[in-house]
């Protein structure tokens, strides 16, 4: 308070030198006085304080005197820089040039103090009088103390002087050979002045010696320089030289996998799978390499790509312990695709259904048979409606005498608590979901099992019991849990603000029932009769979105656009209308090959509903139609 009052007076006094005076005397007076005063620390901290406020008020005379007593006090780096930019401001040479030559030979290893002089004939105009400083302050640097090269590196880089700060580095590892170059640091200077070529050099340069360790923090720095590239000229540029590194260091792998990385990085994984099959037959590997990256390939969507690495291992024959892992994991693969697509034909189904059989025969057991049990069952049991087949095959993998880890159990009892509920056998499916809920620690196979008891409970029309289980699973680990309860727990707590009875929702509910259970017929007459008797019924989006679902299972895919597109006209405020104009995209990209349709409906999505969970994956559908190129 004080301060503000005597800034003001300040500001309308005339004589400045004499309030100064007059309100350190002031201050001091009041700090030296105090109960239980430090009159040193007192004094020093209120200087510093009103030092401060003269500085941000750019009043540099009066912050000047201040911090030339303060230094004098405590010859600090922070005080002598907050002086010497008040000298700066002040346009005063003599007293900046003294404070200079003092600091620094205060500290006389520390060469950043003396390109602050140079920065002194600079910041006043005497740019030969710099140049000559900043280039003499090079010549007195120790190039075996790396401290003090960086330290004068960032001395120039605090000064925008890019040119000398990559100077200062290489002067030092000329002067000085060593395992360590300076080359991230030389490098990070090329990327901040756009110098792509010497950066990529750089990282080179360190990779060729040894500088294995810094591969980690290499990759993230390339990352950006592709990420950024939007002409594609640097990835490029990238490509050559990694191509060439490769030709000229053949026996150092790192580049290799640097390529391959790259590869990956740009979603090439054609490039990607080759580069590492033609490693693999080079150095007479064992098909890890290849393993990894067609991994990858099926975790990005690529699955011809990927099919094609685990095709080459499974090629290495029975002897090969990759090949017996590529096999079962391409059949898992090749489920999770098939049964994604809708287009999916019996033929198709039946060529699965043997691949999974002949992966699983060679398994016998472990947790690779259990994942392919589970699938090779749910196929069985859901598409081909041999029911008892697939629990007798799930049964072996449930019991504790399977010698299987109880979480492997309890993913195939998960497997046949769903079975027993397409069967109809409802409470038993509850007693089963029920006890994997017990047996498992919270994790996500135990939430899973909880959500799907929940719905269970949906379909009986146990709304209340059912939306709190719901409301719970809201903040599941599970992202794809979360939302799958979530979207329950709205359609109930939706309808029933306008359906109090609850006669509607447990209409629409026995339709879901009827769905899951593959009974479509008693499904569309329960949503047909649902709404007739209640045509004014909140549930109108959910139905058509329904019907939209089912036609597409049934491959009538004209009807579904039909449906989605008249939800999307009728319903546009309400909750699936994103949901439709995506599946609506999806259905004129894929299956109906109207790209152009397709683009306008994401595009629409883009714009109409920012706020959706489809905004990502529409906005990298809509690029690739347009051809962008997608890294």
């Amino acid at each position: 308070m004080i301060l503000n009052l005597l800034q003001k007076d300040i500001h309308k006094s005339a004589s400045w030198r004499m309030v100064h005076t007059v309100l350190i005397a002031i201050l001091v007076c009041f700090s030296s006085t105090g109960i239980n005063a430090q009159p040193g620390k007192d004094n020093s901290d209120t200087e510093e304080r009103l030092a401060g406020q003269y500085y941000q008020l750019e009043q540099w005379d009066l912050a000047a005197d201040m911090y030339e007593r303060l230094y004098n006090t405590s010859p600090v780096t922070f005080y002598y820089s907050q002086l010497l930019n008040c000298y700066i401001n002040l346009k005063d040479e003599k007293s900046a040039e003294k404070l200079v030559n003092k600091h620094a030979k205060r500290n006389p290893r520390q060469l950043n103090f003396q390109v602050d002089l140079a920065y002194v004939y600079e910041s006043l105009g005497d740019e030969r009088k710099a140049q000559k400083e900043y280039e003499k302050v090079i010549k007195e640097l120790n190039p075996q103390d790396d401290r003090q090269v960086t330290e004068l590196a960032n001395a120039y880089l605090l000064r925008n002087k890019n040119e000398l700060a990559e100077a200062t580095y290489i002067s030092a590892r000329n002067k000085v050979p060593r395992p360590y170059g300076f080359e991230m640091e030389l490098a990070s200077i090329y990327n901040r002045t756009g110098q792509t070529s010497k950066a990529l050099d750089e990282y080179f340069r360190l990779l060729n010696g040894n500088g294995i360790n810094y591969l980690q923090n290499i990759q993230n720095q390339l990352q950006d320089i592709i990420v950024l590239d939007q002409t594609g000229e640097r990835t490029e540029m990238l490509r050559e030289k990694l191509l060439k590194e490769v030709q000229k260091n053949p026996d150092n792998l790192v580049f290799s996998d640097l390529l391959v990385w790259m590869f990956i990085q740009k979603k090439d994984f054609d490039s990607a799978i080759n580069q590492s099959k033609a490693l693999d037959k080079r150095l007479k590997e064992n098909g890890g390499r290849v393993l990894q990256v067609a991994r990858i390939c099926m975790d990005n969507d690529a699955f011809e790509q990927g099919k094609e690495g685990y095709d080459y291992l499974i090629e290495k024959g029975a002897q090969s312990k990759v090949s017996f892992i590529a096999k079962q994991e391409l059949a898992i693969a090749m489920y999770d695709r098939l049964l994604k697509n809708p287009d999916f034909t019996s033929e198709q189904l039946l060529d699965l259904e043997t691949i999974l059989q002949a992966a699983l025969k060679e398994s016998q057991e472990g947790l690779s048979a259990v994942a392919l049990a589970i699938r090779l069952a749910h196929l069985k049991a859901f598409y081909k409606n041999e029911i008892d087949e697939a629990l007798k095959l799930l049964e072996p993998f449930s019991l504790p005498s399977s010698g299987l880890a109880t979480h492997s159990q309890n993913e195939a009892k998960l497997e046949i608590a769903d079975i027993q509920l397409l069967m109809g056998d409802v409470w038993e499916a509850s007693l089963t979901y029920s006890q994997i809920e017990k047996a498992m620690k919270p994790d996500t196979l135990s939430q899973e099992a909880k959500f799907r008891n929940a719905r269970l409970a949906y379909f009986k029309g146990d709304f209340d019991w059912a939306k709190a289980q719901l409301d719970v699973l809201k903040a599941a680990t599970s992202k794809f849990i979360a939302n799958d309860a979530m979207e329950i727990s709205l359609l109930i707590g939706d309808n029933l603000v306008f359906d109090t009875t609850g006669i509607g929702l447990s209409m629409f509910a026995r339709a879901d029932l009827w769905i899951y259970q593959n009974k479509i017929d008693l499904a569309v007459a329960t949503l047909d009769s649902l709404s007739a008797e209640f045509p004014a019924s909140t549930l109108g989006d959910d139905i058509l979105y329904r019907k939209a679902g089912i036609a597409v299972k049934q491959k009538r895919y004209e009807d579904a656009a039909q449906l989605y597109q008249q939800l999307v006209s009728q319903y546009n405020e309400d909750i699936l209308a994103d949901n439709a104009l995506f599946q609506l995209a999806k259905l004129s990209e894929n299956q109906l090959n109207r790209k152009e349709e397709a683009m306008e409906y994401y595009k629409s999505l883009l714009t109409e509903f920012p706020g959706s969970l489809y905004v990502t994956e529409a906005r990298r559908r809509f690029r690739a139609l347009r051809g962008d190129v997608i890294q």
